[in-house]
């Protein structure tokens, strides 16, 4: 199944995208990558923003090569994220270990993801969730308790419940951004 442009549910690109962080941030999944990812875009931030938001996940060190590929790469995948986004088509989609993968390692996946999600949306301040509708405020808060659920407890008949709050997520995220998009608009003008 073809997922956010390009991105397939294999786990192949998860696997990949992994082996690139190790280079450069081996303490991130890249399920909390592009939860930061998304969060900052939802806030308005963009991949021509690098030099703001990039040292929330890359150090500017630049004895390391792996450093360039990394920022080109998350460039690269923020783009995607807000064309995703952006889009009328629904495509985009959580980055998550394959389904194949045991539901205790995709759950933490999740919460991680949520948890990035919650950082890269609050890092730059400007999004005041007060002024946004109350179903975006929902959903924000909704994430922010995802990002904390016990881990441990999942069970290998939780499949349904973490695909269920997988959908969630990307309904909830869908919403969030375009209802940032709205009140920056009323905002403005």
């Amino acid at each position: 199944m073809a997922a956010s442009s390009g991105i397939g549910q294999d786990g192949a690109f998860y696997e990949q995208f992994q082996a690139l962080l190790n280079e450069s941030i081996p303490d991130c999944s890249p399920a909390e990558v592009q939860g930061m990812l998304t969060g900052l875009v939802c806030a308005g931030e963009t991949d021509d923003q690098f030099n703001s938001w990039g040292a929330l996940l890359v150090e500017n060190d630049p004895k390391n090569p792996a450093n360039e590929r990394t920022q080109d790469a998350l460039c690269a995948f923020m783009a995607m994220t807000h064309k995703d986004l952006g889009g009328k088509d629904f495509r985009f989609r959580l980055l998550l270990p394959p389904d194949t993968d045991p539901v205790t390692e995709r759950t933490q996946a999740m919460a991680q993801w949520c948890h990035g999600f919650g950082a890269g949306f609050h890092w730059n301040g400007l999004v005041k969730p007060g002024r946004l509708e109350t179903y975006a405020q929902d959903a924000i808060n909704d994430i922010a308790e995802l990002a904390q659920v016990d881990t441990a407890s999942a069970a290998s008949g939780d499949d349904d419940a973490l695909i269920e709050i997988e959908e969630y997520l990307k309904v909830a995220v869908q919403l969030i951004f375009e209802a940032v998009e709205a009140s920056a608009a009323t905002h403005t003008h």
